[in-house]
């Protein structure tokens, strides 16, 4: 930890203050304020420094706090950045400045010091910018995770805008008759001043919105403004705050409201945090069901959502959809997943979580910014034989194809479904149907790719019996490939896959093999670690769930399965859908990967999958030529 400049005013008070008792760490309960137990009924928000929970009348504490929070028992010294959270706890709410008479300025007294701010974005100077416009970012408020919130202001910063709109949930209840508010005043920050755009915020007022004295001290505001200011010191803000009482047709009239004001060098800014007050294993649910929802990319649905079980601003979280989807056709990447528990050594009984998010129109081959995740890949249905080989030996088709895939994996862990069987030395008197790869051939292309696992659980893996099988599983093992087949599970990353096939063209039963056993073995006893069902299923060249798909697919959700990945059909059906509200999120079909079928009969996509350190994962699917054809002489 960087020492604290030596001209730093409060240094000698926070290093007193590493020496007080443990009563600092909460606000004070109602009845110690002598108000009763009404109080305790009384809306409760997170502190934006340190997490504790204090009602709406805590957010201007008695300024003697400050001076007595000596008193109570002696607690071993925290870390010195521990030490400044605790001043700013116990402090900062007390520094809350009235509503400025006239044209003052809102800002003033909020921030104890720069150093919180000035740290976290030092933090983050290495972090990539985007390669792409980002035309929103979602982030955190809350100033325990304040690094997260330089990371998403650093990755937009390669492009200039010139204007922001920022919107933020009213955390103190002040919107009572009228769902959403801005302001025409300026604000001052300890990194310097941020203009409002007079025009933009005029055009609100007149179509209805409050001009509110709330942006004083509400820290969903005030929170952010000193990184903005940082990255886009010319741009002009839009303060938005939105009351958690407002309604789905409230959002829709300002979505349309801000989408004039959405353009190309227009920022959104989402101030929200997620989950709160929950044990983790529940927090972890919640947020599941919002990774999911974000990835099935429909604001439609959001609306399902809590507040504040899931995020404190469901509003926001809505408006910040609609305009990305509607006026720029961007989709959502999230780029971290975090709880308040990452962020101390103190057990912690309930929880906040945090997310940053990035939109932007992206590319198959725009892998926005290297989140700290694992990132696993998965691909449907792959065969190295037949017309696939001679295709691949064409050194220039080789190239092509493996530049294809790199160029959106990156080189990272791929799981795809291995259809036929790996042979020594392939038979020529082998029926069409019947599918061997060479080993020579099928090998090195396997880990050119940096396939991580290879699927077994497919309707062809025993197109030669016991013998096949025994052959393909020991040329894997050889080439230190993981494989899985029906019922077995593999780790990859923070990631549990099982491998499931509905589906056998060797022998009866041909269809029906997905048993309750089977799907039993998707519980995990590990329920921190996500499960992905990797599924061989449905009707070939079919892109709907027949009803068995759909029965299948709802027991698997019922055993708390987090993803499911389909195969079979060759063609991709190329969206991703929610089941239960958001608990599952399934890629139905993938269709091919590499297969000896032209773009005319089949397509494929890519299923890319970032498990975070709390146990959450988000999904996308990334669009895939087919490589087939791209082998083909003359192709580029």
């Amino acid at each position: 930890m960087a020492p604290v400049a030596p001209h730093a005013p409060r240094q000698s008070a926070i290093l007193e203050r590493r020496r007080r008792p443990s009563s600092a760490l909460r606000a004070p309960s109602p009845r110690e304020r002598g108000e009763g137990e009404a109080a305790a009924s009384r809306p409760s928000f997170l502190s934006p420094f340190t997490g504790v929970r204090r009602t709406g009348r805590d957010k201007r504490l008695d300024p003697g706090r400050c001076r007595q929070a000596g008193e109570g028992r002696r607690r071993p010294a925290p870390s010195f950045i521990a030490a400044f959270l605790l001043l700013l706890l116990a402090c900062a709410p007390a520094f809350a400045a009235a509503c400025p008479e006239g044209e003052g300025r809102f800002g003033t007294g909020f921030y104890p010091g720069p150093y919180l701010f000035e740290t976290a974005i030092a933090a983050e100077e290495d972090y990539p910018q985007s390669a792409v416009r980002l035309s929103g970012i979602t982030v955190p408020h809350h100033l325990v995770v304040p690094r997260l919130i330089a990371r998403g202001f650093r990755a937009a910063s390669g492009f200039d805008y010139d204007r922001v709109i920022l919107l933020s949930p009213d955390h103190f209840l002040r919107l009572v008759d009228t769902p959403f508010a801005t302001t025409r005043r300026g604000f001052d920050t300890v990194l310097g001043a941020v203009e409002v755009d007079g025009e933009a915020v005029d055009a609100l007022l007149a179509a209805g919105a409050a001009d509110s004295c709330l942006f004083a001290d509400d820290h969903g505001v005030l929170a952010l403004l000193p990184f903005l200011r940082h990255a886009f010191p010319d741009a002009r803000l839009v303060p938005v705050s939105i009351s958690i009482r407002s309604k789905r047709e409230d959002w829709d009239r300002l979505a349309a409201l801000l989408a004039p004001l959405a353009g190309e060098r227009t920022l959104v800014v989402q101030s929200t945090d997620f989950s709160h007050y929950h044990p983790h294993g529940r927090a972890r649910q919640f947020d599941q069901h919002v990774l999911n929802l974000l990835a099935e990319g429909d604001p439609e649905k959001l609306v399902r959502l809590n507040q504040p079980d899931h995020l404190d601003s469901l509003g926001a979280m809505y408006v910040q959809m609609k305009l990305q989807r509607e006026v720029h056709g961007a989709a959502p990447v999230v780029l971290a997943s975090e709880n308040q528990q990452q962020h101390t050594s103190a057990r912690l009984a309930e929880t906040t979580s945090y997310m940053l998010i990035a939109f932007g129109a992206f590319g198959p081959t725009d892998t926005p910014h290297e989140p700290e995740a694992d990132i696993v890949y998965f691909a449907g249905d792959a065969h190295f034989g037949r017309a696939v080989t001679r295709a691949l030996t064409d050194a220039d088709a080789a190239e092509r194809v493996a530049e294809a895939v790199l160029a959106r994996t990156g080189g990272r862990p791929l799981v795809l479904n291995l259809e036929g069987v790996i042979l020594p030395n392939v038979p020529e008197a082998l029926g069409p149907m019947t599918l061997g790869m060479p080993e020579e051939l099928a090998i090195p292309w396997l880990k050119r790719l940096n396939v991580a696992a290879a699927g077994l659980a497919n309707n062809h893996v025993m197109d030669l019996g016991p013998a096949g099988l025994e052959e393909t599983e020991a040329a894997l093992d050889g080439a230190g490939i993981a494989r899985f087949g029906q019922g077995e599970r593999i780790d990859i990353g923070g990631l549990s896959v099982i491998g499931l096939t509905d589906l056998d063209s060797n022998g009866p039963p041909y269809t029906g093999l997905v048993t309750p056993d089977l799907l039993d073995r998707l519980i995990v006893a590990d329920a921190a670690r996500p499960v992905a069902a990797f599924v061989h299923w449905g009707r070939e060249y079919v892109t709907e769930p027949s009803a068995r798909e759909a029965v299948l697919a709802e027991e698997m959700r019922l055993r708390g399965t987090t993803l499911i990945a389909g195969a079979h059909p060759h063609v991709a059906d190329g969206r991703l859908a929610t089941l239960g509200g958001g608990e599952t999120l399934m890629a139905y079909s993938l269709g091919n990967f590499l297969f000896d079928q032209p773009a005319a009969t089949a397509s494929g996509t890519l299923l890319e999958v970032r498990v975070f350190e709390q146990g959450t994962v988000f999904a996308r699917l990334i669009e895939l030529p087919n490589l087939f054809d791209l082998a083909k002489p003359g192709r580029r």
